[in-house]
């Protein structure tokens, strides 16, 4: 009984209210907490809906239910999604206290009993979740069978306060003055094409030439269509926008692979493709790869908690080949 009498004495004193309206929301999960602040940062059912890979009457349904059990409406629906309300707004702040003191108690719990377990929130870019992350997951998971990992995997930034992420690990983004970071490890980028892809087109000799050619790249992480070059014993910076263009950089590299044009992926992947003669790497005199540090940044004190360091050991040992 004391596990449900904590979660009611907890959500009441987070919670303003009159003792009815308190009493009803002790028929809201943790969950519906949890998607009332992720509505909040997103202000639309549909991409709420998308992220969680449910139907969109689902989250609407759920919406009803945290508005009938408050007592209150929480958001105004429009054409262009969802805007919070007054008493929305007060909700939204009293939410995400509620679910921070809710993980610090999880995390202190866990402190005193040497143990790891919870919830981590990682957030992470679709390359190096793909090709780094996801085929060694499954391994941290039988280490630590009461540890649950939830990947938010994406190429932009993520507000790591408002989407509740717990680790973000990107490259060539430094992280905030409110983060503690930790190096990972580091990566250049090269240009690469299948070889079926230059056999039909031919291999570019000059940077120029790469105009003719069929070009991808990634809208959504502009830094990564700056191609540099050495030109005439100097750099010279191109930004290219592709013929060919996908929002992530996993697509990217599976377009390449295809034969869809040339990209400018991560080396150390790119290096392995060229090893399996999947890829053939393109200008590689004349292109110059930069050098991107890739980071595990973290809010505030939460790195204590034994079930973050114990993923930040292991996404460490997963980079291991980026050093």
């Amino acid at each position: 009984m004391a596990a449900p009498i904590a979660k009611r004495h907890a959500a009441q004193s987070a919670f303003p209210g009159t003792a009815k309206g308190r009493k009803r929301m002790d028929d809201l999960s943790l969950d519906h907490f949890a998607l009332f602040v992720q509505l909040a940062a997103a202000a639309s059912l549909s991409t709420v809906a998308r992220d969680r890979n449910v139907p969109v009457s689902r989250i609407s349904r759920a919406l009803g239910h945290i508005e009938a059990q408050s007592g209150m409406r929480l958001f105004r629906r429009n054409t262009q999604g969802l805007s919070l309300t007054g008493e929305g707004e007060v909700f939204l702040e009293h939410a995400q206290r509620f679910l921070a003191e809710r993980s610090a108690l999880e995390d202190g719990l866990s402190s005193r009993g040497h143990a790891v377990g919870g919830r981590v929130r990682i957030s992470i870019a679709h390359l190096l979740a793909e090709y780094v992350v996801i085929p060694r997951l499954a391994a941290l998971r039988a280490q630590y069978p009461g540890l649950d990992v939830d990947l938010h995997i994406s190429d932009g930034l993520a507000d790591m306060a408002v989407d509740g992420i717990d680790i973000l690990v990107r490259a060539g983004v430094e992280p905030g003055d409110s983060m503690m970071a930790r190096r990972l490890g580091r990566h250049g980028r090269a240009l690469y094409a299948a070889p079926a892809y230059l056999a039909a087109h031919g291999e570019p000799g000059h940077p120029d030439e790469l105009d003719a050619h069929s070009l991808i790249t990634n809208p959504t992480a502009p830094l990564h269509n700056r191609w540099t070059f050495l030109v005439d014993g100097r750099p010279v910076t191109r930004v290219k926008r592709g013929g060919v263009q996908a929002d992530n950089s996993a697509a990217v590299v599976s377009l390449a692979l295809a034969g869809a044009g040339i990209a400018r992926i991560n080396d150390v992947l790119g290096r392995e493709l060229v090893r399996q003669g999947r890829l053939a790497p393109v200008l590689a005199g004349a292109c110059l790869p930069g050098d991107h540090l890739i980071h595990a940044a973290v809010l505030g004190e939460r790195r204590r908690a034994p079930k973050m360091r114990a993923c930040l050991d292991w996404l460490k040992d997963s980079f291991a080949g980026f050093a």
